[in-house]
């Protein structure tokens, strides 16, 4: 059952610091969040906003950047909502994949399968999620995925 009440909006650049607020609370990087070269979104029940996702676009594929619901309004679902609307947008874009660092989690049921980081960072180089690792010389920790497109 959907939740009429919430709804997803694309960010604007007036949003950061409520992005920015969500993707701490779930403990999430929020850095470079509403960089150029990317696409966000707030999810807001009742106009609060309880939710957010990013995308950073490369060429014909996407870095997903951050996928958090607030801790009072997990468990109904609405973080498989958030994921899904990124994933619909990168189709329509045209994007042959989304790739994505993950610290936890199976993200098998959204479609995505582990892969190698090496073809993440060849695949998305400019992603300014990929670049701030190069430049500190880091190596994203946990399990990279990716999700074919078609």
């Amino acid at each position: 059952m959907t939740d009429s009440s919430v709804q997803i909006r694309m960010a604007t650049p007036n949003d950061k610091d409520t992005v920015t607020r969500v993707f701490r609370e779930a403990g999430l990087d929020t850095e470079a969040a509403l960089a150029e070269g990317t696409t966000y979104w707030v999810m807001e029940r009742g106009g609060q906003p309880v939710g957010a996702i990013g995308l950073e676009h490369g060429e014909g594929a996407s870095l997903l950047r951050g996928a958090a619901v607030m801790p009072q309004a997990r468990g109904g679902g609405l973080g498989r909502r958030l994921v899904m609307s990124a994933v619909e947008y990168a189709q329509g874009r045209g994007d042959r994949a989304i790739y994505m660092f993950s610290k936890g989690g199976d993200w098998g049921s959204f479609g995505f399968q582990q892969v190698p980081l090496a073809l993440v960072m060849g695949e998305v180089p400019d992603a300014p999620q990929v670049q701030a690792y190069r430049a500190r010389g880091e190596r994203p920790g946990g399990t990279t995925w990716m999700r074919p497109l078609s």
